[in-house]
């Protein structure tokens, strides 16, 4: 018995054999796309007249996109990892930074005497956008919407313009009786706010926040104010609008009527304003000292925003502080002075926690809603994006 069922054996491992051969294929297996930080050159963020992708042939499988980088948000206990992470250029002084809320792009706007478009970048796959053109002065200011369907900007050129920016299109150009400086849309979409130089009255210069209803674009309120409106912003819950600055005086309204709750006083102008994002706080970028009217020391000056109490005055930069932000985590109070100097203060005490010297100074600064990006300008043209890397 034990031939038959060896010989039956025998011809059964060939059968399976023969139809193996058959029935042949190969597996190819395919590369796992890198993520950016796998790559062997970061992506420059340098505008370009021209990006052009490698035509793909008949025979190769589209890539797969590479998913969205998850940040690591700027805060107290990360500060010390904050790395510029790329940077480019416009071709003039850097006034103005904005991100949209989700922190996917930054807009970037100046000039002093040339140049006077503002940049677009996508800043998390770091690449040129778009500019847009149309200003023929300064612009001072810019503010996205917080649906990220506009980009408001303000110029010395007497407008304040409205973009479709996405599309390169003006849809509004609103016109004021001199110079505008400062531009913040309400935490609900719903109004855009202006502020400037007004008409002078009685050899007074004076200045104004003009508010506008997001769509139609109509006046709504007009808040008055002296020489200029440097520093304004909403606060987080939508109840105040913070404005003033080279007055010396910072005040702060109800948004809903426009009526006058406080009157901040600085012994010298404030540059830029910040709002807490519990509302609870504003912080305001100064010039604590002067000497011939050459300012030798910088400071922050910090208030409770419902009592109008000074609380903290935060000193030793080397010279004017011309930006403040609050950490979207509100841990965090971050100042950039003129000369280069980024302060980062905890916003349990106040106390120091990290500081960089920034070549070049710092003309301008603006930290992304989301909490990934903080970007700083200066005067050269220079943009820095800054994030937090993780080095294991």
């Amino acid at each position: 018995m034990k031939q038959p069922n060896c010989f039956l054996l025998t011809i059964l491992v060939m059968l399976s054999s023969l139809c193996l051969h058959a029935c042949s294929f190969t597996v190819q297996t395919l590369a796992t796309p890198s993520s950016p930080e796998d790559s062997p050159a970061s992506p420059s963020l340098e505008p370009t007249s021209t990006q052009t992708a490698e035509p793909l042939s008949l025979t190769e499988t589209p890539p797969a996109p590479l998913a969205t980088p998850t940040l690591i948000s700027i805060r107290a206990d990360t500060i010390p990892m904050l790395e510029v992470a790329t940077s480019f250029s416009l071709r003039d002084v850097v006034h103005s930074l904005a991100f949209t809320r989700d922190g996917s792009v930054l807009a970037a706007s100046g000039g002093n005497d040339q140049d006077f478009s503002i940049q677009l970048w996508d800043v998390v796959n770091g690449y040129f956008l778009n500019e847009l053109d149309g200003h023929t002065g300064i612009v001072w200011d810019l503010a996205f919407s917080p649906d990220g369907q506009y980009l408001a900007s303000v110029s010395s050129d007497k407008t304040a313009r409205i973009w479709d920016w996405r599309n390169k299109t003006l849809l509004q150009s609103l016109d004021f009786p001199g110079q505008v400086v400062s531009v913040s849309f309400s935490p609900d979409g719903q109004t855009l706010a202006v502020g400037g130089v007004d008409e002078p009255v009685n050899q007074i210069q004076n200045a104004a926040i003009w508010t506008f209803s997001v769509g139609s674009w109509k006046p709504v309120q007009k808040l008055p104010e002296y020489l200029d409106i440097t520093a304004m912003a909403y606060s987080p819950d939508g109840r105040w609008l913070v404005g003033g600055g080279t007055s010396r005086n910072v005040q702060v309204w109800r948004a809903s009527d426009g009526g006058s709750v406080l009157t901040l006083s600085h012994a010298h102008q404030v540059a830029k304003a910040a709002v807490s994002p519990d509302s609870s706080t504003v912080a305001t970028a100064t010039c604590q000292t002067t000497v011939n009217e050459v300012c030798t020391e910088g400071g922050v000056w910090v208030w409770d925003l419902l009592t109008g109490k000074l609380v903290r005055r935060l000193a030793g930069f080397a010279d004017a502080v011309e930006s403040v932000a609050f950490s979207a985590d509100g841990s965090t109070l971050i100042a950039a002075s003129r000369n280069g100097t980024l302060g980062f203060y905890t916003t349990s005490d106040y106390t120091s926690v990290f500081e960089f010297a920034v070549p070049g100074g710092i003309s301008a600064m603006s930290a992304s809603p989301d909490g990934g990006f903080l970007a700083t300008g200066n005067v050269n043209g220079g943009v820095q994006l800054w994030k937090v890397v993780y080095h294991p």
